[in-house]
């Protein structure tokens, strides 16, 4: 038996999928004659609504089922008789299918050689958003490609209950997820679905706000406070581990300024100090008080600062806020320490 034609093939497809719309079956039994199609087979119900057996037809020999022979739902497969004037129609069809398939082929090349990106663009937009003409001969090359009917339907108005055929499996035999209409061809998938590698793009927000709109005050203040700069616009994102070091160099350059302006404050008004009685024994308790009240912040500092900290997923903004109180302690005890050794060094 010679291979099928291209236009011979379509028809079948058409058909296959045009009945496969209205509720028929596709067996796994195949035609007698031709050997390659499968057999459709109408619903029970409307057989037991007309009190007669079901219809059983080839679409690549007997066209359509009208005029078919009616056979009961057994495992023997009948031989398909086809009609008087059957095949004519069939290829009627399938000439119209082919110079439809001409005009079309005709049509684009003029429409690109004018206007080649527009004709790209239109023809995109048109494929995803418009309903196709024939969603049945549409449906039946995706299930000729492995995809499979499901019973969802498009959510587009357009296309007017037209199913949504699932995707075929992946190679390591896993479901896949991704939905796709046959008429106007938009992809669909379900948020349980979504793999942990797949990249969901939408809406990109601002960085100082929800709409990408002014800074709010309290996002300003903050940024103004830990020296967050600018970057085309939007805030700068520091990571707490560059904060971190950030933060510990400017305690670090904020104690070694304190010390030399309270060593060189110290040198400058020694001479100067009036000496007062039993005022020695107070500096040195007051001394020792801001030594250990100096200890005890440090260390503070250094517990917020640890790894374990940053690793129980802590709050960013309250981490960062503590560390600059505690840098702000620092410096105010520093500066009364160096106050306390200028009057004791001016005994």
């Amino acid at each position: 038996m010679p291979a099928p034609s291209v236009s011979t093939l379509e028809a079948t497809s058409a058909i296959l999928g045009e009945y496969m719309l209205k509720g028929w079956t596709l067996t796994d039994l195949h035609c007698s004659s031709c050997k390659t199609t499968p057999l459709m087979r109408e619903p029970a119900a409307i057989a037991s609504r007309e009190n007669r057996e079901r219809v059983q037809f080839c679409a690549g020999c007997d066209g359509r089922p009208e005029g078919r022979v009616r056979v009961p739902p057994v495992a023997s497969v009948p031989e398909a008789s086809v009609p008087a004037g059957g095949l004519d129609a069939y290829e009627t069809r399938a000439v119209a299918l082919e110079c439809t398939d001409r005009q079309e082929t005709v049509a684009v090349p003029q429409q690109s050689q004018s206007h080649p990106a527009e004709a790209s663009q239109q023809s995109q937009s048109q494929s995803q958003a418009e309903p196709k003409a024939d969603p049945a001969a549409s449906l039946s090359q995706f299930l000729l490609q492995g995809y499979s009917l499901l019973a969802d339907t498009c959510p587009n108005t357009s296309c007017r209950g037209i199913p949504l055929a699932g995707y075929p499996k992946r190679k390591d035999g896993s479901k896949d997820g991704r939905k796709v209409c046959v008429s106007c061809g938009m992809g669909w998938v379900e948020e349980k679905s979504v793999d942990e590698g797949w990249v969901l793009t939408g809406e990109k927000k601002g960085a100082r706000g929800d709409d990408g709109g002014a800074e709010s005050p309290r996002s300003k203040k903050r940024r103004e406070l830990y020296g967050l700069g600018d970057v085309k616009g939007k805030g700068k994102a520091v990571d707490v581990g560059e904060f971190e070091r950030q933060a510990r160099a400017s305690e670090n350059e904020l104690v070694s300024k304190a010390e030399e302006k309270e060593l060189e404050e110290a040198v400058a008004e020694s001479s100067n100090s009036i000496q007062q009685p039993h005022l020695a024994q107070s500096l040195t308790q007051t001394s020792t008080a801001l030594s250990t009240t100096l200890s005890h912040l440090a260390s503070s500092l250094s517990s917020l600062t640890q790894p374990e900290r940053l690793a129980e997923g802590e709050e960013s903004g309250k981490l960062f806020v503590d560390i600059k109180l505690h840098t702000e302690a620092l410096k105010d005890v520093l500066g009364v320490l160096g106050e306390v050794e200028k009057a004791r060094k001016g005994w």
